[in-house]
């Protein structure tokens, strides 16, 4: 299907998506249009020939009374004037006659079955004997036995009655036959052309929503942070000439996302070797080395050492990060996930203590196929966010299950918690929520951009749950197995 569409497509090459929804709106419609043209003519040809076809059927009985009639008459003419011998009785009877042989021919006319019309002409050929035997014998009409000869002509009159009587039946019975073969081959009609209009219009779908789909993709693509597949679209020219504009937006992003972590990684390392000659002057001066201290010029030395401390935290968080977006290359191996996050939490005690926080640990025996060193990064990072949003005497819950082929990783605070507007937002670089969020305590910004970059190494995601309760409710979800990562 997707083979047929690029090949429709290059045939018209539409210059817009609009001529193209124009062009697939006309090859749907066309069909039924010319499917409603042939109903409509069938039915009106069937109507036209119907009302000729019973018209004739009706004149030629009414005409066969009509001879019937006149023969009568002409009988009664002929038998008056034997009795009278009156000359105007027999001129009488010629102007009937004359009538008679008008109707009879404009029977000859109508279109009659070959039965009928041999009938017809036998009855003009009878009659035509007849009245040569009438002027034979005009002299002495008496000796002519008028009853008999007209009899004859009186019972084939008759049968052209009833044979234009049944001529009636079957013409009606014609039309209804004719009628529902017009009404059965609509009905295939039909029966064919919906399913082809439908596959049609799926075709067509197809044709009109694949440059579109491509498009989105590519979109959601660069939104999400993957510049790496080049955005090529086929169809019409205007979407094409948008694919190959965020193509080149594509490009100028991986120059830009390039630089940033290249000055990532320089601006790291330079900062790191004035920074290990600060720690080591502010710790020969904690230890008094170069003389006695003052107590305020103790005060100095652990506020350089705090903020050495800090920096120092800082410059790692960059290179971790660094290293997280640029390669994130797997050591893989078995462990047990529950043994893992409970030596990371025996690591907090002293943090806890000092702040009169409590941890609610409960781990199911979960074995996973992972990177250590990376979910320890993993690990610390979500409890180092707990440990810094929980209010003192807080309570911290961690919690590890498996469901299917996932084990889940649940950190709860009762901290301030992540407005709703923020929560797809603190995945991002750099990013540290609002003041209500963030509240006393700064940091990079960088701690869950890493959990999130080693997730997405191990094909594992982490997402905010939201229960309305108070805090922020963290939960990763990790594949048990790297079968994927493995091959």
């Amino acid at each position: 299907m997707a083979e047929a569409s690029k090949v429709s497509v290059k045939l018209f090459h539409p210059k817009s998506i609009f001529q193209l929804i124009l062009v697939s709106f006309a090859l749907v419609v066309l069909p039924l249009i010319a499917a409603l043209l042939y109903a409509a003519s069938s039915v009106d040809r069937l109507a036209a020939q119907s009302q000729q076809v019973i018209t004739h059927a009706v004149k030629a009985s009414e005409t066969g009374q009509k001879l019937l009639e006149q023969i009568t008459v002409m009988e009664r003419n002929l038998r008056q004037y034997q009795v009278l011998a009156d000359d105007i009785l027999l001129q009488v009877y010629e102007a009937n006659r004359d009538k008679f042989i008008e109707t009879l021919a404009s029977l000859a006319e109508l279109p009659l079955p070959e039965a009928l019309r041999q009938r017809v002409n036998q009855l003009a050929w009878d009659e035509t004997d007849f009245y040569a035997r009438v002027q034979e014998h005009k002299n002495d009409l008496r000796s002519l036995d008028v009853s008999v000869a007209l009899s004859v002509l009186d019972k084939q009159a008759q049968q052209i009655l009833l044979q234009s009587q049944q001529l009636i039946d079957t013409e009606v019975a014609n039309t209804q036959a004719e009628a529902e073969q017009t009404q059965h081959n609509l009905f295939w009609l039909i029966a064919a052309l919906v399913p082809a209009m439908l596959l049609l219009v799926a075709f067509l779908v197809v044709v009109i929503n694949r440059p579109l789909r491509r498009l989105d993709d590519g979109i959601r693509r660069l939104g999400a942070g993957d510049f790496s597949v080049a955005l090529k679209l086929d169809g019409p020219r205007d979407l094409e000439q948008l694919g190959e504009r965020l193509d080149w937006m594509r490009g100028r992003l991986m120059e830009v996302e390039a630089d940033k972590k290249r000055f990532l990684q320089h601006i790291s390392h330079e900062l790191k070797t004035p920074l290990t000659t600060l720690r080591e002057g502010s710790e020969l001066l904690a230890e008094e080395i170069p003389g006695a201290l003052t107590s305020q010029q103790r005060e100095v030395v652990e506020l350089l050492q705090q903020n050495s401390l800090q920096l120092q935290k800082l410059i790692e968080d960059l290179l971790t990060y660094n290293t997280a977006t640029r390669d994130a290359v797997l050591n893989l191996q078995s462990l047990r996930f529950d043994e893992l996050v409970r030596d990371v939490v025996d690591e907090y005690k002293l943090s806890v203590m000092a702040r009169r926080l409590w941890f609610e640990v409960e781990l199911a025996e979960v074995s996973v196929v992972a990177d250590m060193a990376k979910l320890r990064v993993i690990i610390d990072n979500l409890l180092s966010n707990a440990v810094k949003f929980s209010p003192n005497k807080g309570r911290i819950k961690v919690g590890l299950s498996s469901e299917a082929d996932y084990a889940v990783l649940d950190v709860q605070d009762q901290g301030p918690g992540i407005a709703p507007a923020q929560q797809e937002k603190i995945f991002e670089a750099f990013y540290q929520g609002t003041d209500a969020y963030i509240s006393h305590v700064n940091g990079t910004g960088l701690g869950l951009s890493i959990v999130w970059e080693y997730l997405h190494a191990h094909g594992g995601m982490i997402e905010v749950v939201d229960e309305g309760l108070p805090g922020a409710h963290m939960r990763i979800q990790l594949p048990l197995s790297q079968e994927n990562l493995l091959r």
